[in-house]
């Protein structure tokens, strides 16, 4: 099967002040080995590093959604 023929699927992951464990988990999606899929990422007002981290990442199938407030 072609990667064009492949199925997209999205992965959603929210994030709040997850520096800890946050570059473990966006390396672990984006190294599977299924690439058709976008990944959402729902950063919900972090107030620590998480924000610039996600933002370090110029992986065009990375799609930010950045909270205004806390929820």
């Amino acid at each position: 099967m072609k990667e064009t023929d492949q199925v997209l699927i999205s992965v959603v992951m929210p994030v709040f002040n997850g520096i800890k464990y946050l570059k473990w988990s966006i390396e672990s999606i984006l190294n599977q080995s299924y690439a058709n899929f976008e990944f959402i990422i729902l950063d919900d007002a972090s107030t620590d590093d998480s924000l610039s981290l996600i933002k370090s990442y110029e992986d065009k199938r990375i799609r930010l959604i950045e909270a205004e407030k806390n929820k």
